[in-house]
């Protein structure tokens, strides 16, 4: 019974719910123009310090002049905005050298509407575009700064910090997290001396930000780096005392103990200063050079694995090498090069590994004559190019090698003589930088160029050692 009232009542309202759902309504929609604003960029450059004026002309539709201009400069690191009010954004500019997105918001008062337009503040400083070089003055480390005009602000460390960096200088790196723009830029400043063996700098001001003790969660004892990592996330591994250590990601990037050390990766081995790193979806490996076993070594960020990984041919063995590392360099999984001295002979070794998603193998290529075995000295720097080509310093001169076809070219600069004490790839592969005592030039590597100078800075203090191109 009480079904055959619902179907009446159903029945009943039918037609209403029908009217409701058919009505699509009779409105009249009145479009509303939007404000007409000029004068205002996309990207404002300006440095510490100075004033950044941003004075847009905004016109209103239909003759309206009731406006308020509000303007907000996010500050993601700090979780707030920077806020202001007013038809020109008038400021002295106080924040960081960083890129911090903006936006102009427009209300229409006499309607009430408001209208947001994007733009990027980019922040500078004295120290934001340039050459940072590291160099060795009768053991002494310089840090000096190349502006883009090419004039060199020498041994600027001890003015602006009251203290001098350590002795025996080996490295500049960069710290910066590709996926977190706005975390603090900065630099290692590595050191082969056990009472001041590095110093985290500020990228801005190249003030001291801590010593390298104080990048632990407990204080350590001496400390030896003999090599430093740059990793793209920001933080560094390192060799130090010949025992691996890996920066922690457990916070965020802009947190305190980002990048923090703790213990070494705990087992008995004595790593060489040179590792590969591999990093994918499918896991991360390092792989080191026991400079007293004689051996390739293992690892993963947490676990020392040693030589537990499967050899697959004999062309030679990696577990008791017998010989000392001299240069280690990956191109692809399938194509790692070592470059190694056995009683004064230069050899050179290609394989392949596969230490990742579990794998642990180890498949030898060959082992020659390296051929530019008579060229090497005690002194030789090395430089890998991603294209798989290496470059190598033989006193006053850098060669190129293909180990493709075994192919050993001079390159063309001359340095007047003077033994050539550093070379870098530049990113794009395209362009060496090379450093002697007190110049650096920048040379032409691109395809079908054989290293040609095309600029020279001269002035520097002592012989180079490392540099960083900020641009």
């Amino acid at each position: 019974m009480k079904r055959i009232h619902l179907y009446i009542l159903i029945a009943l309202l039918a037609p209403f719910l029908s009217a409701c759902f058919k009505d699509k309504g009779n409105y009249d929609y009145i479009k509303l123009g939007e404000p007409v604003v000029s004068n205002l960029d996309t990207l404002y450059t300006v440095f510490t310090g100075d004033s950044l004026i941003i004075s847009p002309k905004v016109v209103l539709p239909e003759g309206r002049t009731d406006l308020t201009c509000y303007w907000k400069i996010d500050i993601p690191e700090e979780a707030r905005s920077d806020d202001h009010e007013g038809k020109e954004l008038r400021m002295l500019y106080g924040l960081s050298a960083k890129r911090y997105n903006a936006l102009l918001i427009v209300r229409d008062n006499a309607i009430g509407m408001q209208y947001y337009y994007k733009f990027v503040i980019s922040g500078k400083t004295a120290f934001t575009t340039g050459t940072l070089v590291l160099t060795d003055e009768g053991g002494q480390a310089k840090l000096s700064f190349i502006k883009p005009d090419g004039k060199v602000q020498s041994d600027l460390y001890p003015s602006i910090n009251g203290e001098n960096l350590g002795t025996n200088p080996l490295q500049i790196i960069p710290l910066r997290n590709t996926s977190y723009m706005n975390v603090n830029f900065a630099y290692w400043i590595v050191c082969g001396d056990a009472a001041h063996p590095a110093v985290e700098i500020n990228s801005d001001d190249l003030k001291r930000m801590k010593y390298l003790k104080e990048n632990f969660y407990d204080p350590p004892g001496e400390l030896l780096p003999s090599y430093f990592q740059r990793l793209f996330n920001g933080t560094t591994t390192a060799v130090l005392n010949e025992k691996l250590y890996v920066g922690t990601t457990e916070t965020a990037p802009f947190g305190t103990y980002y990048g923090y050390f703790s213990n070494p990766v705990p087992g008995n081995y004595n790593l060489a200063p040179d590792l590969v790193y591999a990093y994918t979806n499918d896991g991360a490996y390092y792989l080191g050079f026991d400079k007293v076993k004689k051996c390739f070594l293992r690892f993963d960020p947490t676990t020392y694995f040693g030589t537990e990984y499967i050899q697959e041919d004999s062309l030679f063995n990696p577990k008791n090498l017998k010989m000392d590392l001299l240069e280690l360099e990956k191109i692809t999984e399938n194509d790692v090069y070592a470059f190694c001295d056995s009683s004064g002979q230069t050899y050179e070794l290609k394989f392949g590994i596969d230490f990742l998603k579990g794998n642990s193998r180890f498949k030898t290529g060959y082992k020659r004559k390296f051929k530019g075995d008579s060229l090497l000295t005690a002194q030789t720097k090395w430089q890998s190019s991603p294209v798989g080509t290496f470059y190598f310093t033989s006193n006053d001169k850098i060669y190129r090698y293909n180990p493709i076809n075994q192919e050993l070219k001079q390159l063309e600069a001359n340095f007047g003589g003077k033994q050539v004490t550093m070379i870098k790839i530049q990113e794009d592969g395209n362009k060496l930088i090379a450093g002697t005592e007190s110049s650096i030039y920048t040379l032409d590597i691109s395809t079908g160029k054989y290293g040609n100078i095309l600029s020279q800075v001269n002035g520097l203090p002592g012989k180079v050692i490392d540099v960083f191109v900020r641009q």
